[in-house]
């Protein structure tokens, strides 16, 4: 019998090894340039597989029966927290932030072809097929957007990391640009692709044709990302129990929940608006080719305001941008009363849409700039609490869309948009406190160590 050569212990050690080192060296060698043009090549292909595979969830609770969009979106919303926490810490310690985010794209697909299939499903006479296959697609998009966004929130980190080494630019500033420019590349081809959908939609193709070409496209994302950087993570290697107490760990600090209050915000006025305004509002007084068109509008705006307001917050400061996102979430929640009680906005209910727009693009962009701040060194257990959030929000959502009436969850939105401004001056004020601590602390220290001397 031949020996298995590489398959001891010791063998993969070295294997581990050798890999971390092969990857120290690239992120010694590569330039602050190439650095940057591999974080647009990422962006792009990240903002592709984005737009084509979640379109879906938008007009799932439109598309498909009602209750089975219902249920799938709530579901997809509960393993995306259950992957966050569970599936994305052992994933990224085991194959790494590139790996991991592979594989999350690939799932994303997964999830789209399977709506495809769902939408070809008559709903009538074939409910129960079609709940079950929307079902299984929306575990697969959340086990996919669990590790995709705390993956892609660790390769984000690092290469914050690594251009503040390399071109010794203030980390706020280069936090700020960067998620800046993310969020334009990523919100403005779902503006592409729920544009496509419509117009689509709009000239008679069949929603499950146009699921099943978005798919191939979302494959091609995934097959071009290869290409990317393979950029480390601080914790990988490491082991998976010590990779989800790097999510948990952060639990003891109260930053981590003064600064949810725009992530639990946005996660219910998503899921609001996807819930509640598309299937009550707009799908009825419109028409269903209105829900993506309106949708993109939102994603348009977003695109649009992502740079200026990453540009804001280098003047103003990301606490000025953070309320105008809360405000924009307050409008839209409050213009609701009105919206309940008048015979029908028809047309002006692009007004909701475009405000989501603004709130949209300040968690897209400004939010995740902010974990990173406070968070430095630990991008992973960051970005991965911030997408336990969201979906937390969206979970939750969704199942009281069922219990309780559009006010109340209205009035939820309005509470949380208001809370999110004093949550992040809270956290400021913490911050500035421990660093006072820990400065009295080190001088007096020192002080202690030069009369020992004397």
């Amino acid at each position: 019998m031949l020996p298995q050569l590489g398959l001891g212990p010791s063998s993969r050690i070295m294997h581990t090894v050798s890999a971390r080192e092969c990857q120290e060296h690239f992120e010694e060698s590569v330039s602050a340039r190439d650095l940057r043009s591999n974080f647009l090549w990422f962006s792009v292909l990240f903002g592709i597989l984005h737009g084509v595979v979640t379109t879906p969830f938008v007009i799932a609770t439109s598309a498909l029966n009602p209750s089975v969009g219902f249920v799938g979106n709530a579901t997809l919303n509960i393993f995306t927290m259950l992957s966050t926490f569970l599936a994305a810490p052992a994933l990224i310690a085991g194959l790494g932030l590139k790996f991991s985010i592979l594989l999350g794209m690939f799932f994303y697909c997964v999830y789209a072809g399977l709506f495809a299939v769902a939408a070809w499903v008559c709903p009538v006479q074939q409910q129960l097929l079609q709940l079950a296959l929307f079902t299984v697609a929306s575990c697969s998009g959340g086990v996919a957007a669990g590790v995709l966004w705390t993956a892609q929130g660790g390769y984000f980190g690092r290469t914050v990391d690594l251009l503040v080494r390399k071109e010794g630019s203030e980390r706020s500033e280069l936090t700020s640009s960067l998620a800046g420019s993310f969020a334009f590349y990523f919100l403005g081809f779902e503006v592409t692709a729920k544009l496509l959908w419509s117009g689509l939609q709009r000239v008679g193709a069949e929603g499950w044709a146009i699921a099943a070409g978005f798919t191939l496209v979302g494959l091609l994302a995934t097959l071009l990302m290869t290409q990317a950087s393979n950029l480390s993570s601080a914790d990988q290697g490491s082991s998976w129990r010590s990779k989800v107490t790097v999510a948990t760990g952060l639990w003891s600090d109260p930053a981590v929940f003064l600064l949810s209050g725009l992530n639990l915000t946005f996660g219910f006025s998503a899921a609001f608006m996807n819930g509640y305004v598309n299937s009550k509002f707009t799908a009825v007084q419109i028409g269903p080719w209105a829900v993506p068109l309106f949708a993109a509008a939102t994603a348009l705006v977003a695109a649009l305001l992502s740079k200026v307001l990453g540009a804001v917050a280098i003047r103003a400061g990301k606490g000025f941008v953070l309320s105008l996102g809360s405000l924009g979430f307050f409008c839209i929640a409050s213009s609701f009363f009105m919206l309940d009680q008048s015979q029908g906005w028809n047309g002006w209910l692009l007004a909701l849409y475009l405000m989501q727009g603004l709130g949209r693009a300040v968690y897209e962009s400004t939010s995740k700039g902010v974990f990173a701040d406070f968070f430095p060194g630990r991008a992973v257990g960051a970005f991965a609490n911030c997408m336990l959030q969201s979906s937390s929000a969206f979970a939750m959502c969704f199942f009281l869309s069922d219990v309780l009436q559009g006010p109340e969850l209205a009035r939820i939105v309005m509470v949380l948009s208001v809370l999110t401004p004093l949550g992040y001056l809270s956290a400021v004020r913490l911050r500035a406190l421990e660093q006072q601590r820990l400065a009295a602390k080190a001088s007096g220290v020192q002080g202690g160590d030069a009369e020992r001397a004397l």
